[in-house]
């Protein structure tokens, strides 16, 4: 990835985020307050921004939130709150679930982010959904399961096409994902992203 790229990246991605917000006003009735609906489709937006922002900074600036370890329930709630606004900007609900996941502590913040990210890469093919995403942990690795037909992200091929489409959560997703040490591919039951309990750091 080159400095062309990563700006091309995001002026792509923030004109699409402010298009959103425009396409949730353009929606509403300017004589009213917000309806349910718009004000959750305008913050799923404002926190896509944010999201946006973030990968943003690691990718231009290498900077990256400090490595920890969480229990299971404590790493499993704070990707539900990654996933809650997509969930409701798609109305498509999302399903953790713990194949065996409790015991052995989980990377964060990183892997919480990379999965998050992930997720909305690949939630178009899951509408209406539910889409499932089964977690468990072995001896030798952390293993995220998001069960489907959804294809692999091209970004995320070991060789991408030439004409892959360069947006700034795909290049995110693979840059973090090789710093992280995530193999991820397709199999019959769906995408699995395995990373080694010998994480770097």
């Amino acid at each position: 990835m080159d400095s062309e790229d990563l700006w091309r990246a995001m002026l792509h991605d923030f004109n699409n985020l402010l298009a959103g917000i425009q396409g949730v006003l353009d929606l509403s009735d300017p004589r009213l307050p917000l309806d349910a609906r718009n004000r959750t489709r305008l913050e799923s937006t404002l926190e896509d921004g944010k999201v946006l922002i973030t990968m943003a900074r690691a990718l231009a600036l290498g900077r990256h939130p400090d490595p920890g370890l969480a229990s299971w329930s404590e790493w499993a709630a704070g990707l539900r709150r990654r996933l809650e606004p997509m969930s409701a900007l798609f109305r498509c609900p999302i399903e953790l679930v713990d194949m065996g996941a409790d015991g052995p502590a989980w990377p964060t913040p990183l892997l919480q982010d990379w999965a998050a990210a992930f997720t909305r890469q690949i939630l178009p093919w899951a509408v209406p959904g539910p889409l499932r995403l089964e977690a468990k942990a072995t001896p030798e690795a952390w293993i995220l399961t998001w069960v489907g037909d959804a294809p692999l992200p091209a970004a995320l091929h070991p060789e991408p096409p030439s004409d892959t489409p360069k947006n700034l959560p795909a290049l995110w997703l693979r840059a973090t994902g090789e710093r992280l040490g995530v193999a991820i591919q397709a199999t019959p039951g769906g995408l699995v992203a395995r990373l080694g309990r010998a994480c770097p750091s």
